[in-house]
């Protein structure tokens, strides 16, 4: 296990590597903004300027808090297990994660264990505040698709609810039976007999999950993705507002809310082109010019997903220099 722990940190050390990340993100802008304006490239560049730039930075400033909220989140579950990484250094590995997100499930992000691998923080403990991360936004999006459903008045405002509410008694009973295997007899049997290393450690990772996932903790973590898609999907509202589509503000927060879902169910790297075509599609059911909801889905996911990746890119390139220059006047 140190023999592979220390290959990775020696590849991460690799300048090569940090290219490989930054160039992996410049392309897929390109790629993705390429891609998207090839479908009536003349009507989004007009609604786009109609949004206005000064409409964009601010948005995509207001969306960026979100990365915060999640920091401070991440933060929590590594105190939690007795690490103090110190903070403008574990901001910049947190954020230096986010060059990594469009991959299937955000599971790049996983990238930052072996960021954190040189502070002593353990893998099994880096991974199980991932899960964290993941299971508790997805309960912020059902939280926020229950309040925006209610603010609508749509009747299926309950469903989201209810999902809320079984994912979250249904989680915190599996953490709470990983840490009492004598009251699962067959989880009991199967820890006994894993053996193999690497089953050996994913048991790990998820005892390390469910020491963490406790109902306050859970409750608060909920609140906190809440605020985090809460920001971006207001930011996503102005724009509609801004574009005049017409489209009440809590609307648009629903149609936010379940393309972020339909794009995380389709597991494409990102949620790319799954989550701008249920914005599309919504938006024009509700009488949204095509032209106008292209980019509408182009600029809300500029500010979210891609403006993320570039923070992460510039993060991961100043991180690797400092820690050459560090190493280089030992």
């Amino acid at each position: 296990m140190n023999r592979s722990m220390d290959r990775i940190q020696s590849a991460l050390a690799d300048p090569r590597m940090v290219r490989a990340v930054v160039l992996f993100v410049s392309a897929g802008v390109l790629l993705y903004l390429a891609a998207i304006f090839s479908f009536g490239w003349k009507e989004t560049a007009g609604a786009l300027a109609a949004i206005g730039l000064d409409t964009l930075l601010i948005g995509a400033v207001l969306s960026s808090s979100s990365f915060l909220w999640r920091f401070g989140r991440w933060e929590n579950n590594l105190r939690h297990f007795g690490y103090r990484v110190p903070r403008w250094r574990h901001l910049a590995i947190y954020l230096s994660g986010l060059a990594l997100t469009a991959t299937p499930g955000k599971s790049g992000e996983t990238f930052r264990s072996a960021l954190l691998l040189q502070h002593g923080v353990r893998v099994p403990h880096s991974l199980a505040a991932f899960l964290v991360d993941r299971a508790s936004d997805v309960l912020g999006v059902c939280l926020l698709g229950f309040l925006a459903a209610w603010m609508s008045g749509q009747a299926l405002a309950w469903a989201w609810i209810s999902a809320y509410a079984v994912l979250l008694l249904g989680s915190c009973t599996a953490a709470w039976l990983l840490l009492h295997p004598r009251a699962l007899t067959a989880w009991s049997r199967m820890t006994r007999r894993l053996r193999w290393r690497p089953l050996d450690a994913g048991k790990l990772v998820l005892e390390s999950w469910a020491r963490v996932w406790q109902l306050p903790r859970v409750a608060a973590f909920s609140s906190l993705a809440l605020l985090a898609y809460g920001s971006q999907a207001l930011v996503f509202a102005w724009f509609c507002f801004t574009a005049g589509t017409g489209v009440p503000a809590a609307d648009c927060v629903l149609i936010f809310v379940q393309a972020t879902l339909f794009g995380a169910a389709s597991m494409l790297p990102g949620g790319l082109g799954a989550m701008e075509a249920a914005l599309v599609l919504q938006l024009s059911e509700r009488g949204t010019s095509y032209g106008v909801a292209v980019s509408l889905a182009i600029a809300i996911r500029l500010v979210t997903l891609w403006l993320g990746m570039a923070i992460g890119a510039i993060s991961l390139l100043a991180s690797s220099r400092k820690d050459m220059a560090l190493q280089a006047t030992r």
